[in-house]
């Protein structure tokens, strides 16, 4: 029993390391909440990377910083990990969004033939 206490104890106090690549149900969970996460921080940080006179660095370096509170975050510059996570996303999203089009734009897109 107190080898129980002390392994959730343990459990409790260390923090999950996020985008690490493995795809077991448990990190999907906590890649999930990393991403809600960063998005959030990016949120709240958002004039501030639109602004031209701020060094974006810093802010991502902010961005990781928050992230780092609740997760462990993979790579030597943190705030390169967390930019190139959401420049993936937003990737991702546009080519998601691509496959959606109407009008003129459309024609990028192959449609299915009908016969």
């Amino acid at each position: 029993m107190a080898n129980n206490v002390e392994n959730g104890d343990l459990n409790n106090l260390s923090k999950n390391e996020c985008w690490n690549g493995k795809k077991t149900a448990i990190q999907v969970k906590i890649d999930c909440e990393a991403t809600e996460l960063c998005l959030t921080l990016l949120e709240d940080n958002w004039e501030s990377l639109n602004d031209s006179k701020t060094s974006k660095n810093q802010i991502w370096k902010q961005i990781a910083d928050g992230l780092e509170e609740v997760f462990i975050v993979r790579g030597q510059d943190k705030g390169n990990t967390c930019k190139t996570k959401w420049e993936n996303m937003r990737k991702e999203y546009r080519s998601y969004l691509s496959k959606f089009q109407t009008g003129s734009a459309a024609s990028d897109t192959k449609k299915p033939q009908v016969l």
